[in-house]
């Protein structure tokens, strides 16, 4: 099995403006990404080292209507947005896209080709990577996606660094630790994502290199919340939210 590892999360918004203005407002670091060509989409980006949070919005009605046919989250930008800006997936990168899209395949899984995507950073640097989708879902819980970086992740995140764009945080030292999955039957969800993307299982979910995927009984069966480790005594406890998401500091 090629090496995965927790890339980011989407939350579909309706103004990515607003989701910086929010996270600038709990003394976190979050700026304007960029628009997606052919998908309809735009998206602002707040990093936590190679972890970050996407804000997803719709950029052109009449381009992600085309592709919705063809790209899994149009679709999920056209069924969710306007009146539900969720936290909706979660984005695994592999160090090997091609050897892991014939795995998952092979395990089952209705995966979508293999296309290229790309978009312009507010600098004008043109940011690529390759992505496959996971059609369906597993107990009403969708499918994470799986992407490759046009670089490796040491080169990656120097250029992030170098470009400001993971930058010391306000709020102090603060990084993503866990992304919490309201599912009808944690023990299942955990058990069947353990076997498809090979992260160790925990009591509560699933170790994601040092981070958690962690499974909670409900009848959502979607991401809900994501959670930050601090360093600031003051912040841990305090929660907030980004339309329907929620974020913890801990």
């Amino acid at each position: 099995m090629t090496t995965l590892k927790w890339d980011h999360a989407v939350q579909f918004v309706n103004q990515p403006q607003e989701a910086i203005a929010i996270f600038t407002g709990q003394r976190l670091n979050a700026l304007a990404g960029g628009r997606h060509p052919g998908w309809g989409t735009w998206n602002a980006l707040s990093y936590f080292g190679l972890t970050y949070i996407e804000f997803l919005a719709i950029a052109d009605q009449a381009e992600l209507a085309s592709a919705q046919t063809d790209f899994l989250l149009s679709r999920d930008a056209a069924h969710l947005l306007p009146e539900n800006q969720a936290l909706h997936r979660v984005a695994l990168r592999t160090d090997d896209i091609d050897q892991t899209h014939a795995q998952l395949r092979s395990k089952g899984l209705q995966v979508s080709p293999i296309v290229d995507g790309q978009r312009n950073d507010p600098q004008g640097n043109v940011i690529s990577w390759r992505i496959f989708t996971i059609d369906r879902d597993f107990n009403g819980l969708p499918y994470p996606f799986i992407l490759q970086w046009g670089e490796d992740d040491n080169a990656r995140l120097a250029r992030l660094r170098a470009q400001g764009l993971d930058r010391p945080h306000p709020a102090g030292e603060v990084t993503l630790q866990s992304a919490i999955f309201d599912v009808q039957d944690p023990q299942a969800v955990r058990a069947h994502w353990h076997k498809l993307f090979g992260f160790n299982e925990s009591p509560e979910g699933l170790a994601v290199g040092e981070q958690r995927f962690i499974f909670r009984q409900s009848t959502a069966n979607r991401l809900v919340e994501l959670v930050f480790n601090v360093s600031d005594p003051a912040l841990k406890g305090h929660r907030f939210h980004v339309g329907n998401g929620e974020y913890r500091f801990q």
